[in-house]
């Protein structure tokens, strides 16, 4: 029983470490992570019938390679999701999302520096909110509940406040382009869409000097 389980912890690991390790398949390794983990699942439920103690196992087993790479799985999950919830991302229904977004939490419940993924997600958070690519307000919403199951408020608060500008935003310029000063065409062509954020929630950017235009 000890010699199997020492083989399974053995193999696991050696097989992680190659998804892991390995620079040039970076492109892959979510994706190939999720077909490992599908596999081990399989082989805990079909060849060790759920045994409690394969299941500790394969998990430290996982936790262990998952981590050997520093920051790097964190950033690429943050990167894979921000794949699927970018508008554009055609060929998969809404529960086949939400399905994959389940399975990629389960990953990330391994990975150690979840900072560096807040910064990455927040940072391509950012980017789909201000530019309208997101695809789906739902599915954004679906996996920050998700990071609030996994995380704590201290994340999803930030995430959930992004959103909040976003909207608040929104209406401002709705109330705006109602007004006297709109109607009045004192803006000419311009399409004036303005953005009011919080600090404290978004990603810092270095500030910029804009140089007006003589009259």
């Amino acid at each position: 029983h000890n010699q199997l389980r020492a083989n399974f912890q053995d193999f696991v690991k050696k097989t992680g470490l190659s998804i892991v390790m390995d620079e040039e398949k970076d492109s892959t390794m979510v994706v190939d992570l999720l077909a490992f983990k599908a596999k081990l699942d399989q082989i805990w439920e079909r060849a060790f019938l759920k045994n409690d103690v394969f299941g500790y196992t394969l998990r430290d087993s996982f936790e262990n390679f998952i981590n050997k790479r520093k920051n790097k799985p964190a950033e690429l999950i943050a990167k894979f999701l921000d794949g699927k919830l970018r508008s554009g991302n055609k060929g998969e229904t809404e529960e086949e999302i939400e399905d994959l977004m389940d399975r990629v939490m389960v990953i990330f419940r391994f990975v150690s520096s979840k900072d560096v993924f807040e910064a990455f997600y927040k940072k391509d958070l950012a980017k789909r909110l201000l530019l309208g690519k997101s695809a789906s307000s739902d599915a954004e919403k679906s996996i920050i509940s998700k990071l609030k199951a996994e995380c704590g408020t201290q994340l999803s608060g930030k995430l959930e406040g992004m959103f909040k500008d976003i909207d608040l935003s929104r209406d401002i310029m709705s109330s705006f382009r109602q007004s006297k000063e709109s109607r009045d065409q004192r803006m000419g062509d311009v399409d004036l869409n303005v953005f009011v954020l919080t600090t404290g929630y978004w990603p810092t950017y270095p500030s910029c000097e804009i140089q007006m235009p003589v009259e």
